[in-house]
Order: C-alpha cells, then sequence, then structure tokens
C-alpha cells in the first residue's frame, strides 16, 4: 500500500493543519520558506552529522560517513539530538531533517533498534505520517498553491522552498 493511500484525507488534512500552525507559532507565512535551523531552534534540536557527534567511535563515523544507505535519525529526544548524512544533496538534507522533526512534532515514540541488523524496528503507520508531515513542513499546501498561482515553474518551486524538484512533484501529487 502506497503512503498516498495508506493515510486517510481526514489524516492527510491533520496534517496539513498541523504544519500550518507551525508556520503560525514562528511568525511565518505559509508561502515563506521554512529553514531547518529555524524549525531545529524551535524544537531546541542539536544537528550533528557522523563528523561532528561528540564521542562517536571512529569506526562508526567512517561507516556512517562512506555511505548513502541512511538518511537521518533521532538519537535522543530529551534533550533532541539528530543525526544526518552530510553526503545527500543539501535538498535532500532538508527533506530528511524535516521527516525527524514531524517525528518529534507528532510526539511518536522511539523504537528500538533490531540488534541484528542495527536497524531502527520502524512503524509503518509513524513513518508513512512523518513522511507527509514533513513534506508539509517543507511545502505547505498553501504555499504550493501560492507557488502555482504565481505561474513558478517547479524549478522554482524547489529553490524557493529549499526542496528538491522531487519534492515538488511530491506535493503536487498528494495536493492534486
Amino acid at each position: 500500500m502506497g503512503l498516498i493511500t495508506s493515510l486517510s484525507t481526514e489524516n492527510r488534512q491533520r496534517l496539513e493543519g498541523i504544519a500550518s500552525e507551525k508556520f503560525h507559532q514562528l511568525g511565518l507565512k505559509v508561502y515563506q520558506p521554512l529553514l531547518t535551523s529555524v524549525l531545529a531552534q524551535d524544537l531546541k534540536a542539536t544537528i550533528h552529522t557522523p563528523e561532528t557527534l561528540p564521542d562517536a567511535e571512529i569506526e562508526q563515523v567512517k561507516l556512517l560517513s562512506n555511505s548513502n544507505n541512511w538518511s537521518a535519525v533521532i538519537i535522543r529526544k530529551n534533550p533532541l539530538v539528530i543525526v544526518h548524512n552530510s553526503r545527500h544533496a543539501i535538498t535532500r538534507q532538508n527533506s530528511n531533517l524535516m521527516h525527524e522533526f514531524a517525528h518529534i512534532i507528532l510526539k511518536h515514540e522511539m523504537v528500538p533498534y533490531d540488534p541484528s541488523t542495527g536497524l531502527p524496528q520502524r512503524r509503518q503507520q509513524d513513518e508513512d505520517e512523518a513522511v507527509y508531515l514533513g513534506g508539509c513542513l517543507q511545502i505547505p499546501r498553501r504555499g504550493l498553491l501560492w507557488a502555482i498561482q504565481k505561474k513558478m515553474t517547479i524549478d522554482r518551486i524547489a529553490l524557493h522552498f529549499n526542496a528538491s524538484q522531487d519534492m515538488v512533484q511530491f506535493r503536487m501529487n498528494v495536493i492534486g
């Protein structure tokens, strides 16, 4: 089941509303870009890459620094610490961080790691909600409609919202 069909219309509307409320709380209009640094400050988050993570083992840093097979992870909720993959394009890094911020905003529980794989044991509903809300935070529905009304191209919308063209297309697809 794909993301669009796994989330009810009501749930998608709820997530859009949460994003709009966050913009309002931060004093932003929905057509303004929400920088990850602003949201990190609001959530009192410390953001690291593997290279900047204090007390990380050298082998872990090497493994993570040389891999594209991961995006970002919350390693502690209180205080909030997120590690993200600096090898990804900056637009992807923004998306990865918005996804992790979405987990925090939605108060999702931390998941344990599978000892055999070292990977988190994800809950699909939480992941789908975080993907959707992360997209809403990066490009709010009303912000996208504003950009379309201004006859902005996908490239220009992506640049305006610090997003990838894929994220713009995803948001266009999910809001119709």
